[in-house]
């Protein structure tokens, strides 16, 4: 496989970096399709595609927009065949589980702000999970998502809005 310091291998620029982009990928996928196996599903397929057609592609810096574009594509197709249930409860703990296990009242705390995400419209989640769960700056969500840098801050701005007007009302706790 190639190795994961960039866009494609340091030793064949012919060749996919899948470990590079897979959790980039799968932040995309989750935020439109919500449930974490369709999500994985997703990003399983939008790999295939892109290893199928790589050598087409014809400028190797175009990785990032053209992946992008491939699993929009693949969460769309799911979507309009019905393959998921938009309503399946979501997984994106698991993103945020990464680390080591915290006490039980942290634990239902950050499941009560997952389920408030979930509830965010599908531009705000996006811009949340890249930025707080992938460590993305303004700059890097622009780029990502095709979208002016003035855009990921508003859309981030009212999701943080929404998010605290929730927590106030409900106290935080679930």
């Amino acid at each position: 496989m190639a190795s994961t310091s960039g866009k494609t291998s340091d030793t064949s620029p012919n060749r996919l970096d899948v470990q590079h982009w897979y959790r980039r990928i799968y932040a995309f996928c989750q935020a439109r399709l919500i449930s974490d196996s369709d999500s994985e599903d997703a990003v399983q397929e939008t790999f295939a595609r892109a290893l199928k057609h790589f050598p087409e592609l014809r400028t190797r810096d175009a990785v990032g927009g053209w992946l992008r574009r491939i699993a929009h594509n693949v969460c769309v197709d799911m979507i309009r065949r019905q393959q998921i249930r938009r309503t399946d409860p979501v997984d994106v703990q698991t993103i945020a589980n990464d680390a080591t296990a915290d006490l039980p009242a942290d634990r239902d705390q950050r499941e009560h702000l997952m389920r408030l995400i979930r509830a965010l419209p599908q531009s705000q989640r996006e811009i949340i999970l890249l930025y707080y769960y992938e460590n993305m700056t303004y700059d890097q969500i622009a780029a990502w998502l095709g979208i002016a840098r003035s855009t990921v801050c508003d859309r981030l701005h009212r999701a943080r809005q929404s998010l605290k007007a929730e927590l106030t009302t409900t106290g935080g706790a679930s």
